[in-house]
């Protein structure tokens, strides 16, 4: 981690200096090391409630009408 400003420029020059393919693979290697693990028996929340969903549209104007929301 860079700590000082100074490391976060020389980073940032380097960055730039890359291929567009090469910056992509380091963002895309740099955004995946920050996912951690899900720790051991977590299991997602489930919510309930309410009724299906029969169908219909789910564009914003169809959920609230044209109410300016």
């Amino acid at each position: 981690m860079a700590r000082d400003p100074r490391d976060l420029r020389r980073l940032a020059q380097e960055l730039a200096a890359l291929s567009p393919e090469e910056r992509a693979r380091v963002i895309a290697d740099a955004t995946r090391a920050r996912l951690r693990p899900l720790p051991k028996g977590f299991t997602p929340p489930v919510l309930s409630g309410g009724t299906r969903w029969i169908g219909g549209g789910l564009r914003r104007e169809d959920l609230y009408g044209d109410d300016g929301r």
